[in-house]
């Protein structure tokens, strides 16, 4: 490990604690600051708390108005590249993005999400389906193919979320020299286990609360396959926290007749309180590189049905989860759901051994091996040394 402070840019769109890929960027800027680098934040939100550290400098780029998430990546991408340029006049040592968000070459790229892997799923709303907002979605992947791609062979090792993201990188021919594997964590501290309070979901007690963390508008996390399920499970009553404004899931929960036993919270940053009072997590996602929320869940000791397709799901097969082969195995949801609601012996047990396997993945595990790799001489030192050399060219 280097004991020489380093100079080391962070650009990504958030570093903060309460979305999943800002979160992840927000411990490893702490960890850098922990061990005395000094850190320039090209990102659009900042956590409030890092604002005023001293060896902190925010670059803060805002969305600039633009109408489409396409237009929104590409005016960021430039702003990143031209604040890069400036910096490197002052010098910068290392270079970390997030998949495609700069034009400039990086030292340290981590990938939490590979475009050309989402426009193979077959969950892809293509697949469902040609109308203006599909095509505008299947543009909009394949662009994101071809600037990933283009971020990636301008980067000097690649970092992926997970093995599921790795496997990803290598199917597009990334070359396994270049690439690490660093899963994402979890805080064993705000995260912890609790008492079920059905009271704070705003349901009647008596049964126990499976809880949902994602997407509440589209099907990619499954949401849709929850609420079939739980018609057949009538032990069981369901909260659902994400941004269900638009979206057909409340009324698919009426049509069901569900809707006693379901509650939409909506957006919530008390997700760590909210797992405390649940009994069990329920995530039988289609599709996900990572799926933080399968950590945070079993570090709150609740019991886990996801699938196969979730990347974090592979640290849960010793005991702490019901792994499901297809999101789309209706009768395997069923019996799952209906088994976690029915036996809370088997809850208790699973919830124990999540917790276990939460606590090896603390935060400050995974912090410190980004730390640790930016601070190696190497491929991405050297990255860097030529990256001080183009100083005053065009990134």
């Amino acid at each position: 490990m280097r004991t020489q402070s380093l100079r080391i840019a962070v650009v990504t769109q958030k570093i903060v604690r309460h979305d999943g890929q800002g979160r992840v960027n927000a411990v490893v800027v702490e960890e850098l600051l922990r061990r005395g680098h000094e850190v320039v934040a090209i990102a659009s939100e900042l956590a409030d708390e890092l604002t005023r550290h001293p060896r902190l400098r925010w670059i803060r780029l805002d969305g600039g108005g633009v109408p489409t998430q396409l237009a929104k990546d590409q005016l960021f991408a430039w702003r990143a590249s031209r604040a890069l340029a400036r910096e490197r006049r002052t010098g910068i040592d290392r270079v970390v993005v997030n998949g495609f968000v700069s034009w400039a070459r990086s030292d340290v790229n981590a990938v939490h999400f590979v475009h050309s892997a989402w426009m193979r799923s077959p969950t892809h709303p293509i697949r469902k389906g040609v109308s203006p907002l599909s095509l505008y979605r299947v543009v909009y992947t394949l662009l994101n193919v071809g600037f990933e791609r283009w971020s990636f062979r301008r980067a000097g090792r690649l970092v992926a979320v997970s093995r599921t993201v790795a496997d990803e990188l290598f199917r597009d021919g990334i070359e396994p020299e270049r690439l690490s594997v660093i899963d994402n964590g979890v805080d064993v501290g705000e995260f912890r286990p609790g008492t079920p309070d059905p009271a704070l979901f705003g349901l009647s007690p008596g049964r126990p609360v499976a809880l949902f963390v994602g997407d509440a508008r589209s099907d990619r996390k499954n949401l849709d396959g929850v609420l079939h399920a739980l018609a057949e499970v009538p032990d069981l009553a369901l909260a659902v926290v994400g941004d269900e404004r638009g979206g057909p899931f409340p009324a698919m929960a009426r049509t069901l007749g569900v809707e006693e036993r379901v509650r939409f919270l909506g957006h919530r940053r008390d997700v760590a309180a909210l797992m405390r009072a649940a009994d069990l997590f329920v995530f039988p996602t289609r599709y996900e590189p990572f799926g933080l929320v399968l950590l945070e869940a079993a570090a709150s000791g609740l019991p886990v049905i996801t699938t196969r397709l979730a990347g974090a799901g592979r640290l849960l097969e010793d005991g702490a989860a019901i792994l499901l082969d297809h999101p789309d195995a209706h009768a395997e949801l069923v019996r799952a759901m209906r088994s976690l609601a029915v036996d809370p012996v088997l809850r208790r047990r699973m919830g124990d051994a999540g917790r276990r396997i939460a606590e090896g993945q603390d935060w400050s595990v995974t912090a410190g091996r980004y730390a640790d790799l930016l601070e190696e001489p190497g491929p991405s030192g050297q990255v860097a040394e030529a990256q001080r050399l183009l100083v005053g060219s065009s990134p």
